[in-house]
């Protein structure tokens, strides 16, 4: 297991009950589940990358006004629900602690889509009580173990 990428805004992935798949970035500061930082075959600051090779299959839907989207968007084109830790832009007194749906596609894809690399690192942090449909904010350090920035 490695220390948490203190300052590195990466993302790591999930599943959902249904199969869908969620693109979760930590903005530099939010939790990542152990899973998604202990395989050295694939290092944490290398999956936006590898999401980004993935061809784009759907279009999207923002949910939050932002001044540069093009990232979210970028990912959820691939067909992930997008979600980010905006505790990162707010006072700790304003900290929700969970992490906010930001773009979500309107064809999403499954596991079974996926590259088998990419695959293994969704199946390891899988959300068995959430459904990403449901465009919720997610208590991640409730579900699963995870490294934190604080």
């Amino acid at each position: 297991m490695r220390e948490y990428p203190d300052g590195l805004d990466c993302v790591w992935l999930a599943t959902d009950r249904n199969g869908h798949l969620g693109a979760f970035v930590t903005g530099g500061s939010g939790p990542i589940p152990v899973s998604a930082t202990s395989d050295s075959s694939f290092p944490i600051e290398d999956i936006e990358a590898a999401v980004c090779e993935l061809p784009q299959i759907s279009e999207t839907r923002l949910l939050v006004q932002m001044k540069r989207p093009d990232d979210f968007i970028d990912i959820a084109q691939r067909g992930f629900f997008v979600y980010d830790w905006r505790d990162v832009h707010r006072t700790t007194h304003d900290s929700t602690h969970v992490y906010e749906p930001v773009a979500v596609p309107l064809n999403p894809i499954t596991l079974d889509a996926l590259p088998e690399s990419i695959r293994r690192l969704a199946v390891d942090a899988t959300l068995r009580d959430s459904a990403f449909v449901e465009e919720q904010a997610l208590d991640v350090m409730a579900m699963l173990e995870c490294l934190s920035a604080d």
